[in-house]
């Protein structure tokens, strides 16, 4: 299985996007009100910076998955230990994902279905797509649905000029100050990009040097979205209700009506969404089933993918029916330890080891 740079591109572009549509704005918002859009500024500028250091750490083990490489890095027990914890990072990102994309179709959708009905019906194209393709099936839908899920999800910001007034903006930092603005930073930054995929994809990008570069471009455009939906929809709302909105994105194209004739644009952007959404948890199943297969020595990745999904759908009926798990994301112990550690730590000690290692290998001058 191999991926293309442009491939790579848009799975890298696509998952990010939908991360952003989703949580950080609310978070955001929650902590630094009108000026949540320096927060997600702040935050993104962060994560571009860890997919950086990320991608130097692939660059130096382009033959191996983060399972080999980390073995070899830090020990066959450290490695392995830290590796469980990258698996339930995308076992938690996963299920997230999947719980709001299917609170969002329930909410927007399919109001008298029960939940449990759409879970089952998403899991199923998920679990499909990766059994029948795996990496390469989604990447090949990726490359066609990116375009289209780009182009709308770009266009729906100009689409509400009547509506939009600078001053909800206002005034930048006196009300909030910096301690605000980087504890709303600090609350998103882990749900705006998840630079771990890259881990685990890299090794199949065909060309590296050209993969590395369009992650960069991939994870910079999907940034550039960010700020500026978040700044379109306290333009179009104001804070007070920004950090109200469950699916922030989803209610500022119910804004958008130009002479009375373009109106209801949700009706094209729900199943874009919902097609990016689909990406997202494929490339999450994909990695962590490929991984899985790798850290246990199973062979049949495609054995461990359909195990896997047996465990989430189980985790994710308890998620959508114990409202306890719906403070996740502002659980204390994940956002001051768990995401650092994964998203900083590790990748710092490892591109430090690994520099290391080169240096040792590379024969002195006479």
């Amino acid at each position: 299985m191999k991926i293309s740079a442009y491939q790579m591109f848009w799975l890298v572009s696509i998952s990010s996007l939908v991360e952003l549509s989703y949580l950080p704005t609310h978070l955001a918002a929650a902590q630094s009100r009108q000026d949540c859009w320096i927060s997600i500024l702040l935050g993104g500028g962060f994560m571009l910076a860890v997919t950086w250091i990320m991608l130097k750490v692939c660059m130096q083990n382009k033959d191996k998955t983060l399972v080999g490489f980390i073995k070899d890095l830090l020990g066959t027990v450290i490695g392995k230990i830290v590796v469980v914890v990258y698996f339930l990072l995308w076992f938690m990102h996963m299920s997230i994902i999947l719980k709001g994309l299917v609170e969002f179709q329930n909410l927007v959708m399919l109001h008298q279905t029960p939940m449990i009905v759409i879970l089952l019906g998403v899991m199923f194209l998920v679990t499909y797509a990766v059994l029948k393709g795996g990496i390469t099936a989604v990447s090949r839908c990726a490359e066609i649905i990116g375009p289209i899920f780009l182009f709308m999800l770009f266009i729906q910001l100009i689409l509400n000029p009547q509506d939009m007034d600078i001053k909800r903006i206002l005034p930048i930092y006196a009300d909030t100050g910096w301690l605000s603005i980087v504890k709303g930073a600090f609350h998103s930054y882990n749900y705006m990009i998840d630079p771990s995929i890259i881990l685990m994809l890299f090794f199949f990008a065909e060309n590296k040097r050209n993969a590395s570069r369009t992650i960069l471009w991939g994870t910079t455009i999907a940034l550039l979205w960010g700020v500026l939906s978040t700044l379109v929809l306290l333009f179009v709302t104001g804070p007070n209700l920004a950090m109200q909105l469950v699916f922030p994105i989803y209610s500022l194209t119910k804004f958008v009506s130009i002479l009375n004739f373009i109106q209801n644009i949700d009706a094209f952007f729900i199943p874009l969404w919902l097609l990016g959404a689909f990406i997202k948890l494929s490339v999450c199943l994909f990695i962590l089933s490929y991984g899985l297969s790798e850290w246990t020595g199973i062979k049949n990745w495609k054995l461990v993918a359909f195990l896997t999904t047996l465990i989430w759908l189980g985790y994710a009926v308890y998620c959508i029916s114990d409202s306890r798990t719906s403070d996740m994301p502002n659980n204390l112990f994940l956002v001051s330890l768990f995401y650092p550690f994964l998203y900083l730590a590790v990748p710092l000690i490892l591109w430090i080891a690994g520099s290391i290692r080169q240096r040792l290998k590379t024969p002195i001058a006479d």
